[in-house]
């Protein structure tokens, strides 16, 4: 089965939202509730993410992911926000477009946040495990 990746302008998120939006839930249940997908939703239409959509020949969509920008002082960096779908294996590889459209916007790397099963996963693409993100909710004390 062929597959496709497509990243979608900030005026179209519209027209895919319905079918990523689950895709994106997804991922986002993995974090620590840092952002709801209506705030992912908001940052792409106004551009400060982007939408990206892997789809097969069928034009179904199989999977999606979202990605910012991130300036820190010393590099800029594309930052894989949430990655889910279908699949996974079929249309992985595909990052590669990510990745070449980050060096256009002059990023120096790629970074995610992710949970340890996709370590192993990434590691055949190039991705290494640079260090570990540990966190706690907090409760307030009454």
């Amino acid at each position: 089965m062929m597959t496709f990746i497509s990243g979608i302008s900030s005026k179209d998120i519209d027209k895919v939202w319905g079918v990523c939006e689950p895709f994106i839930q997804l991922a986002a249940n993995k974090g620590q509730a840092e952002m709801t997908t209506e705030d992912i939703y908001k940052f792409c239409k106004e551009a400060k993410m982007q939408l990206w959509v892997i789809f097969d020949e069928e034009d179904i969509i199989q999977a999606a992911a979202t990605t910012e920008i991130v300036n820190y002082p010393a590099k800029k960096v594309c930052r894989v926000v949430t990655l889910g779908g279908n699949n996974f294996e079929e249309w992985v590889n595909y990052l590669s477009v990510i990745e070449e459209w980050a060096l256009t916007k002059n990023c120096k790397a790629m970074e995610t946040f992710c949970r340890k099963g996709f370590i192993k996963k990434l590691e055949n693409y190039g991705y290494q495990e640079n260090y570990v993100v540990l966190g706690k909710e907090l409760q307030t004390i009454h």
